[in-house]
């Protein structure tokens, strides 16, 4: 599980371009719950924008 925290550090780091359009939380909420529970893939890469913590899906 990697989890960045801006944008630009997951663009720079991975090579790949962020995006919006997947699931997210509040920033306030608990990516380890969401993983737990099965709704995020373990795996996956998550990104905080702003006051939302983003799921990649592996967008290029």
């Amino acid at each position: 599980m990697a989890y960045y925290h801006s944008p630009k550090e997951y663009e720079a780091k991975t090579g790949k371009r962020f995006s919006d359009k997947g699931a997210s939380i509040h920033r306030t909420g608990s990516v380890k719950g969401m993983v737990k529970l099965g709704y995020w893939d373990k795996d996956a890469d998550k990104v905080r924008c702003g006051s939302y913590i983003y799921l990649q899906n592996n967008f290029r």
